[in-house]
């Protein structure tokens, strides 16, 4: 039987395509990014709606968090040689430990060019802005739900988000994550160029 909710229709271009991707991780990625900054965007352009919209936008710049370290650990552990799987936890904070520390692993055994590309400036950005969102959302819970599992209220304490400089910062973000998945992205590639060619 077919699903009357999650299925097409005759407006074609309202139709989203699904399973056409070898590997969807970054169509999450990237989904979840560009519904918070469309979010963004309609706040500040109209002025309204910032009280309700506050949380679903933190909450998908907070996945699209995770979902990127996430993916450059899977990935940053194939380039390494190890199994490609990443942490199923939701703690950023970790997770970016991970990413960074495999990152240290790759510039040293492989390419140690890549330190002269993403700088210490750009590693003190990253973990900046991940520190800001563990504050105040440790493990994915707070923009989702007003309380936690212990009844505590969410978000206590915090009186104003500003949804346009929540924006920028995560832009900035997401250019510095951006250059870790590069320089893995192009490793992965010479990689399978390698093992190609030994093939033939």
């Amino acid at each position: 039987m077919t699903n009357s909710i999650f299925s097409g229709d005759k407006d074609w271009k309202a139709n989203a395509c699904l399973n056409w991707s070898h590997d969807s991780m970054g169509l999450y990625i990237e989904g979840y990014r560009e519904a918070a900054d469309k979010l963004v965007h309609d706040v500040v352009d109209t002025g309204a709606n910032q009280d309700t919209l506050v949380f679903p936008i933190a909450f998908l710049y907070r996945q699209y968090i995770e979902l990127q370290l996430k993916h450059i650990i899977r990935e940053s552990r194939i380039v390494v040689g190890e199994k490609a799987n990443f942490p199923e936890h939701h703690k950023i904070d970790a997770l970016w430990d991970t990413a960074n520390a495999l990152m240290t692993k790759i510039i040293k055994e492989h390419d140690q060019s890549i330190s002269d590309y993403i700088t210490k400036s750009d590693v003190q950005t990253i973990k900046t802005i991940i520190a800001e969102f563990v504050k105040v959302d440790p493990e994915s819970f707070s923009f989702r739900y007003p309380n936690d599992k212990e009844g505590n209220k969410n978000l206590d304490g915090i009186e104003y988000i500003n949804l346009r400089k929540l924006h920028d910062h995560m832009g900035e973000l997401k250019e510095k994550l951006d250059k870790y998945y590069l320089c893995i992205s192009l490793l992965r590639d010479y990689q399978d160029e390698m093992n190609s060619s030994y093939c033939e």
